[in-house]
């Protein structure tokens, strides 16, 4: 083989091989990136914002994470935010009745449809009473029994009407709050813009409410495995973890969102019956189905029921399950779930 021929074949194998070094190197890049998540955490809605996705291209993680934060911060201020005097619910609020996005006006009916099921202990009426309350902000107060008392009677879901046009109208001195399916909202707008994308799975945390989205890379089954809150630990602690496929999580407690006033605590979330923060049987719920605004809803819903016939039937009503967890560390688990969920922690005991 003449010289000449030596030195071009030298060149075709050196440009192979090069070849082949960036096509692994590719192939590593792509494994690599799909197996770790591009993730960020921020504050939205007023809580602690976790998104997490995963996809071979990271540029796509990165405008996922931008997109969803920015769909966080919209919906709370163009929509359900009563303190936004722009919002959907702040004009409803100020003028008793107005057309209203199809998103607003669709979560207020489906608000209404829980109420409904559940003889209005869910009532997204509860807007004067929660604000008298403030629990979760700089204003929170304890108010005066006769404040509650002048806030009760404008709580009363069957007043809201719906028509066409996505036009809502609420009662005379009614206000509306959103506050309790906000967060399960964003996670169902977030969803949907997910679907679009070449994001193959991840997680989205918007204070209790969780979207769990597409398959995860990292498991062989592509399953997932999110964390329960234990009620009786710090934010980082939990008491079990459930094993699930794509879904929507979402947990309530009487340890978030905290008023300790004459050394007693009131938490957040409020009877509408009674107008004092929920006392039942439980200190904590987690409802799993396959709406994060109804998620959301059942989970306030059951938190104020308590476990018992009540609340297990309002869960079946939508196919829903759950995770109660009582002040006595007893934990009871809904039979869809029962087999997927795995206690971590011994001092919490499983009731069959």
């Amino acid at each position: 083989m003449s010289g000449k021929k030596k030195t071009i074949l030298s060149i075709v194998i050196a440009i192979l091989l090069i070849a082949a070094i960036i096509g692994v190197g590719l192939a590593l890049r792509k494994k690599t990136t799909l197996s770790t998540p591009v993730t960020n955490s921020t504050i939205g809605m007023g809580t602690v914002v976790v998104e997490s996705f995963y996809c071979s291209d990271t540029d796509v993680s990165k405008a996922a994470i931008t997109k969803s934060t920015k769909i966080i911060n919209e919906l709370d201020k163009n929509r359900l935010s009563w303190r936004e005097d722009g919002s959907d619910v702040a004009k409803l609020n100020a003028k008793g009745s107005g057309s209203v996005d199809p998103i607003t006006y669709d979560c207020i009916k489906n608000c209404l449809d829980v109420s409904s099921k559940c003889d209005g202990i869910f009532d997204i009426t509860v807007g004067k009473l929660s604000g008298l309350w403030n629990i979760g902000t700089e204003d929170a107060r304890v108010p005066s029994d006769e404040e509650i008392d002048a806030a009760l009677p404008t709580i009363n879901y069957s007043r809201v009407a719906l028509s066409n046009n996505q036009k809502v109208e609420i009662g005379t001195d009614q206000k509306l709050d959103l506050g309790a399916v906000g967060k399960g909202l964003a996670c169902d707008v977030i969803k949907e813009y997910l679907v679009d994308t070449k994001v193959v799975g991840g997680t989205v945390s918007v204070g209790g409410s969780i979207l769990v989205y597409g398959s995860n890379p990292t498991s062989k089954d592509k399953s997932w495995n999110v964390g329960v809150r234990d009620p009786f630990g710090n934010d980082s602690d939990y008491m079990a973890v459930i094993n699930c496929g794509p879904c929507f999580i979402s947990t309530s407690g009487d340890y978030e969102k905290v008023l300790v006033e004459n050394g007693k605590k009131y938490h957040h979330i409020l009877n509408p019956k009674t107008g004092y923060p929920a006392e039942s049987n439980v200190t904590g719920i987690t409802v799993i189905c396959d709406s994060g605004a109804l998620s959301d809803a059942l989970s306030t819903a059951c938190f104020i029921l308590g476990y018992g016939e009540d609340s297990l039937k309002l869960l079946d009503e939508y196919n829903a399950n759950a995770i109660f967890v009582t002040k006595d560390k007893k934990v009871y688990i809904t039979d869809g779930i029962a087999n997927s969920v795995t206690i971590t922690n011994d001092s919490f005991k499983v009731e069959k």
